[in-house]
């Protein structure tokens, strides 16, 4: 008996495991067939056409002897039925007609043979454009499908954070401490700003001491001075009681960085931007946009972005701004030509915040 049921077990364990193979083959089967690809069946499509073109100049070339059959056959009749043709040549043209009359029947063969090779191959290529058809059309199905799915992610991605968020803030309430990077982060929301589009920022992707948010700050400057931390690549507007509203900035790169003390002499909202003539000079580009030619007008594609805060010293423009740009991801990098630039959303906030005349350190 023992061995009995080791061997029912054993049978047992057998048929589960090619269940479950069978299973597994089929699932992974249907999981994985695509039908063929664009390429191949262009490759397939190609060796059609060639098919096509090569039974075509069989058929003429089969089309061409069967013309030269009869028309030898024609001739040699016509030789037969002259009264002027001697005997020799009446038989010579005899002999001619026999064989052609035997050739004949070979030529017509091939003939019907190159006719019926053509029309496969004429329907092979047209069954090959059909499956470029279909294969471009499941192509562009699997591409929305995967659009489809990757913008799945995207929203399952930001609802976890969003989780997380709420996550984050109940437990500031529950245990008394505030993440001080998370407080303005519902303004990099995308949304429209005097008529133009405010991009959203996917703070995900950034670092968070690049968010603005209200830090301890310790500095010898007046309230509503800006400091521009160049090294850190901070902006601080310093606020009473130890306080400021720190900035996440991108800076100038090697060899056009600024530094010095300067005062905000004019403010604009969407600016036009004009490019000085040092960088005209390195970029000829950019004459386009030259002051003869009137500049670049504001809009989401202008360098100078949502807003700009021009710096002034000593009554002269320095040629240095604080200005916004939609290329977040050049915060806290050195990548602009020596002005100073915020995420937009950042830049508008900052604008409502400083006067005309505000100082502007810059370390």
């Amino acid at each position: 008996m023992p061995q009995l049921f080791k061997k029912l077990a054993s049978v047992l364990a057998l048929l589960s495991f090619v269940v479950l193979a069978g299973c597994v083959s089929s699932g992974s089967s249907v999981s994985s067939y695509g039908g063929p690809s664009v390429t191949s069946v262009t490759a397939k499509h190609k060796t059609a056409r060639a098919d096509v073109r090569a039974a075509k100049r069989e058929l003429k070339d089969a089309e061409k002897r069967l013309s030269k059959l009869e028309k030898a056959i024609t001739r040699s009749e016509r030789r037969l039925n002259s009264k002027r043709s001697s005997a020799k040549r009446k038989e010579a043209a005899k002999k001619t007609l026999k064989d052609s009359k035997k050739g004949l029947r070979t030529a017509k063969r091939d003939v019907r043979r190159a006719e019926r090779k053509l029309a496969r191959a004429e329907r092979k290529e047209k069954s090959a454009a059909r499956a470029i058809v279909t294969a471009k059309k499941r192509a562009a199905d699997a591409k929305r499908r995967a659009e489809a799915a990757e913008r799945r992610e995207q929203l399952r991605a930001a609802r976890e954070q969003l989780e997380r968020e709420k996550d984050g803030t109940t437990r500031s309430r529950l245990f008394g401490f505030k993440d001080p990077s998370q407080e303005f982060v519902k303004d990099y929301r995308a949304r429209v700003d005097n008529g133009f589009p405010l991009i959203s920022i996917p703070i995900e992707k950034m670092d968070k001491r690049l968010y603005r948010q209200q830090v301890n700050y310790r500095t010898s400057h007046k309230v509503g001075t800006i400091v521009v931390d160049t090294a850190q690549k901070y902006l601080y507007l310093v606020q009473p009681r130890g306080k400021a509203m720190r900035y996440g900035i991108g800076v100038g790169k090697q060899g056009f960085s600024w530094s010095g003390t300067a005062h905000i002499g004019w403010k604009q909202q969407w600016p036009k931007w004009t490019p000085p003539a040092e960088m005209i000079a390195r970029r000829p580009e950019l004459s386009k946009w030259s002051a003869e030619n009137g500049g670049m007008p504001g809009g989401t594609s202008n360098p100078l972005g949502a807003r700009a805060l021009y710096l002034m010293k000593d009554g002269k423009d320095t040629l240095y701004r604080l200005h916004g740009t939609p290329q977040w991801a050049s915060i806290g990098t050195a990548a602009s030509s020596g002005c100073i630039r915020l995420i937009n959303q950042d830049v508008i906030d900052l604008y409502k915040r400083v006067p005309h005349g505000t100082k502007v350190v810059v370390l």
